[in-house]
């Protein structure tokens, strides 16, 4: 990519993708519409968030990547060093992260490369400051990226430019000019080393759908509380006692006694409230906040009342559709991590072929393990021991839970 081409794509970026970026990394933090609408002079300003899009996210990272994702192979080399990359990355912690960033954004990125030990780490990036580059093939294939950082001092920019063979450094003075070139490095992965990670075909966030109903949700909120506090605050009307003066009404505050001649009344002015119709409409909103973003209200009581894990996955199932089609992409970018990794390691003398590992998602379920056993004695002599295996969610090593099970054999 030549400099021209790289200012012109950081420029596509700050003004097509990054202000929806932010917006939706504001939701998630709180930061809704209803907190900078103004209201009308001298009544109440309560502006009250209800953060559904927070809970929808949390809700959907727990539910996909609570339970960490497994890795198996017939290949025992290969495993092995797949294994000792993980858990030198913190994989589990590393998964979980992009799985937010999926959930919030729609995207989500990560970085390969070599540390000072001259060892393979990943480390997951800010959405918001990398540029993907994608070719005009059919295929549509990652083939650059542009990381954006800050520089050593406040009036400077730090760009750096991936492609399939090396990284090339710049830096770009904010205020504007060509960019400096400052150095250029190999990077031996035989890729992108900036791997992407999409949500769905959309690219959209989990949330993203249904803020108009979040901030809907929100007006009604603010405006049950402002009426209360007008309530609070109603104004006392005297009918027939014309010769009230302020010394009278000091009285009344103080005394909590209102002594009124005859054919005199009070009563308090207060706005007639519907609230079975305000209450009703915001539990037809927060129905359709979760109903329309595929999430689930956890809350609910009827799910803990579901007695069996049939009966709770069938409550669960539009979720579960919405997550299936996220792990569906996330596989994909798991297998492109592992493909620039095993690619690497080739290069280093090993021969391995990343499509003999085997990825396994589980989901964050409540599991009875009594059940689980059960379906392990019916089936066996129908299946493989180590399909079994995989299907038992205690049982996180599959590979190694076979080697303990020969081990044991041996010793008996």
């Amino acid at each position: 990519m030549n400099t021209l081409k790289i200012k012109r794509l950081i420029q596509d970026f700050n003004e097509s993708v990054l202000p929806r970026l932010r917006r939706l990394k504001s939701y998630y933090s709180g930061n809704h519409q209803i907190l900078f609408e103004e209201k009308e002079q001298g009544k109440p300003q309560n502006k009250v968030v209800n953060n559904f899009c927070k809970n929808i996210t949390d809700t959907t990272v727990g539910y996909f990547m609570g339970t960490p994702v497994s890795y198996s192979s017939d290949d025992r080399e290969l495993i092995s060093d797949i294994t000792g990359i993980n858990d030198y990355n913190d994989e589990q912690f590393l998964n979980s992260r992009l799985s937010k960033d999926l959930s919030v954004y729609g995207v989500a990125c990560e970085l390969l490369y070599f540390d000072e030990e001259h060892k393979i780490r990943m480390c997951p990036l800010d959405v918001m400051c990398v540029v993907p580059v994608w070719s005009t093939t059919v295929d549509r294939e990652l083939i650059g990226a542009i990381r954006i950082a800050e520089g050593e001092n406040e009036s400077t920019l730090l760009i750096e430019a991936y492609d399939e063979h090396e990284i090339n450094y710049y830096s770009l003075n904010k205020a504007g000019g060509a960019l400096e070139k400052l150095d250029t490095v190999p990077h031996y992965f035989g890729q992108v080393p900036i791997n992407f990670y999409f949500n769905n075909s959309e690219a959209t966030g989990d949330f993203e759908p249904i803020i108009s109903l979040v901030d809907a949700y929100n007006k009604l909120q603010s405006e049950s509380v402002n009426d209360f506090e007008l309530f609070a605050d109603s104004y006392l009307a005297i009918t027939g006692m014309g010769g009230t003066d302020s010394e009278d009404i000091k009285r009344l505050r103080e005394n909590r006694v209102l002594l009124l001649d005859e054919g005199g009344h009070a009563e308090w002015l207060t706005k007639s409230v519907n609230d079975a119709y305000i209450e009703n409409l915001k539990s037809r909103i927060s129905s359709d906040i979760y109903r329309f973003s595929g999430s689930v209200d956890m809350t609910d009581d009827t799910i803990g009342q579901s007695a069996s894990g049939i009966a709770i996955k069938y409550r669960l199932l539009n979720f579960e559709n919405r997550v299936s089609v996220t792990e569906r992409f996330f596989k994909k970018g798991l297998m492109r991590r592992y493909e620039m990794i095993c690619q690497l390691l080739n290069t280093m003398g090993a021969s391995y072929d990343w499509r003999r590992l085997k990825i396994t998602f589980t989901r964050n379920l409540p599991e009875n393990p009594v059940d689980s056993a059960d379906y392990a004695q019916k089936m066996s002599g129908v299946v493989s021991r180590k399909t079994l295996l995989e299907n038992i969610p205690i049982v996180t090593d599959v590979e190694g839970e076979i080697e303990r099970i020969k081990e044991e054999s041996t010793d008996e």
